[in-house]
């Protein structure tokens, strides 16, 4: 609180307007401050330790070094899915509750999924610059199978994978799925056959990965792992980056063991001019896109506003990633 009124401190660097989220502070009395990078230093003294809220925009660093001068907050708010931005032990030891929107964006997801599936798998990018450079032969282009005696894996099965497996559904392929945290009864309710991560690799033409980034997952998709893939299979991905293990994808295409791949995301965002997968013709790439919509954003940037406005009048968060070791 600063000067009798609650303030609600937005560190962001992605958006450059924030009036939806001014209008609905106003009505709640909650004055706004922004920060970007660039005046975080001179901002962290005036607003860090009277922030009721803090909304901590993805890919803002939002760690300990901040969260330690957090003297009044009671809520940091994540527009978006991903937290890994957020020191969430940090924020736990100092009683604050860190909440994401972890569904915003579902809909929107499972449909680009689905779109880098059928783009890398008809070679829409090669057939499309061979036209605009003059010509029309479709012979001319890689390897293209029928779609529907293609088999699917999903590693991961969470929402928006089982939004992924039933837009799936009607184009009749084989569908796979890998996630030792889900029930069998939910494979069995999404008509999803559930495997072991080694069988869902052997058996997966096309292989879509939907799981967090976390220690246990960074590289998890490597040159040993996909070569255990069938020869000209295509690996799908718009969880994140970290998840593949970029250079052992790009060996294995080189090879000649893995056909191409659909990319929305990369290790490191944007990539360098000098990224090898930026100039190879079997990978298709999107900047981080798979989230967007007009009413993805929208409901994006209203619920996270909510959070902070539920957080600072201590109701329930149904989306917190924490249980604050000191009562708020």
């Amino acid at each position: 609180m600063k000067e009798g009124r609650n303030l609600v401190w937005i560190l962001d660097d992605e958006w450059n307007e924030h009036q939806l989220e001014k209008n609905m502070y106003q009505q709640h009395d909650l004055d706004v401050k922004v920060t970007r990078s660039e005046t975080l230093e001179k901002d962290l003294p005036l607003y860090a330790p009277y922030a009721d809220g803090v909304v901590a925009q993805v890919g803002f660093q939002c760690k300990a070094d901040i969260i330690d001068k957090l003297q009044s907050c009671k809520v940091i708010s994540i527009p978006g899915v991903g937290y890994n931005h957020v020191d969430v032990k940090a924020a736990t030891e100092k009683g604050i509750i860190v909440s994401h929107v972890p569904d915003y964006c579902a809909e929107e997801v499972s449909d680009h999924t689905i779109a880098l599936i059928l783009s890398v798998t008809r070679r829409l990018s090669p057939y499309n610059r061979k036209v605009r450079e003059g010509k029309w032969d479709p012979l001319d282009t890689l390897p293209i199978h029928r779609f529907s005696a293609r088999t699917v894996g999903l590693l991961g099965f969470g929402r928006i994978a089982r939004m992924v497996a039933a837009k799936l559904k009607p184009f009749g392929v084989r569908i796979l799925a890998h996630d030792e945290f889900v029930p069998v009864e939910t494979f069995d309710k999404h008509s999803v056959e559930p495997v072991s991560l080694n069988d869902l690799l052997e058996q997966s033409n096309i292989l879509s990965l939907h799981v967090p980034l976390t220690p246990e997952t960074k590289n998890l998709i490597n040159y040993e792992r996909l070569k255990i893939m069938p020869h000209g299979a295509f690996v799908i991905n718009t969880c994140r980056g970290g998840v593949i293990n970029e250079e052992d994808l790009q060996t294995l295409i080189k090879e000649g063991h893995i056909a191409g791949a659909g990319l929305d995301v990369l290790e490191h965002e944007p990539p360098s001019p000098d990224n090898p997968l930026l100039t190879m013709e079997e990978v298709f790439i999107t900047p981080h896109a798979s989230y967007f919509s007009e009413e993805s954003i929208t409901e994006l940037r209203t619920r996270t506003t909510q959070a902070i406005i539920d957080g600072v009048q201590g109701k329930h968060l149904p989306n917190a990633l924490n249980q604050p070791k000191v009562k708020i």
